[in-house]
């Protein structure tokens, strides 16, 4: 009975949240509102960490396998690894005129060897990624699979594959839509971003992702 008989409080106490969090326990406060305005640091900060959100949010389902190397045996989680690292090195320029340098983006991080000589090319509403085969790679390597993403910034849209065709077959296909219906109207992506990295098959490794190209639709 790790936690004793009656188990770990969480909930609601005064100014004081706590709750259970990978098997930690974790205590905040309750955030309360500020009505006084910001310092410019304050303000930056803000920005900067509201950028983050809305880029991972379409792609939480990816970094939840492409972080979970990094994160596993901690108490931080994949989504926030991918935000931190995010507004470290995509967000450019100074506030309030800040800017993503998507070639910048960390949309994996680990120990894997990385793709070789990856690229991509379009046609139509497929991408075919490529990269080089590399005949010394360690045989453990082969049954590595391959990790795509096609990020639209333009409607904070995504499509990818976690855990696809494996490293050796040197090249795999995407499929992306490049326009978000609703309702009410149509919105059409002018540009697609695209990335690349490799994730053994129990899904325990990765390896560093690799910015292949901005596509213009």
């Amino acid at each position: 009975m790790k936690y004793g008989p009656f188990g770990p409080f969480t909930g609601k106490l005064g100014g004081l949240v706590t709750y259970i969090r990978k098997g930690e326990t974790v205590s905040r406060m309750v955030p309360h509102v500020i009505k006084r305005p910001g310092t410019l640091g304050q303000l930056a900060s803000r920005k900067q960490f509201s950028m983050a959100q809305k880029f991972v949010a379409p792609v939480r389902d990816f970094v939840s396998y492409s972080f979970h190397p990094l994160t596993k045996n901690t108490t931080r989680i994949p989504q926030n690894q991918a935000t931190s690292l995010f507004r470290k090195h995509a967000i450019m320029g100074e506030y309030p005129d800040f800017w993503i340098d998507y070639s910048k983006v960390i949309m994996s991080k680990g120990n894997l060897p990385a793709p070789l000589n990856a690229n991509v090319l379009r046609e139509g509403d497929l991408l075919t990624f490529t990269w080089t085969v590399d005949p010394n790679w360690d045989y453990l390597l082969n049954s590595d699979q391959v990790m795509m993403m096609a990020y639209l910034p333009d409607t904070l849209n995504a499509a990818f594959i976690v855990g696809g065709i494996q490293r050796t077959a040197g090249m795999a296909t995407l499929q992306f839509d490049p326009e978000l219906r609703t309702d009410a109207w149509v919105k059409r992506d002018t540009r697609v971003e695209t990335y690349i990295a490799f994730i053994s098959n129990d899904r325990q490794q990765v390896s560093d992702s690799i910015y292949t190209s901005q596509i213009i639709l």
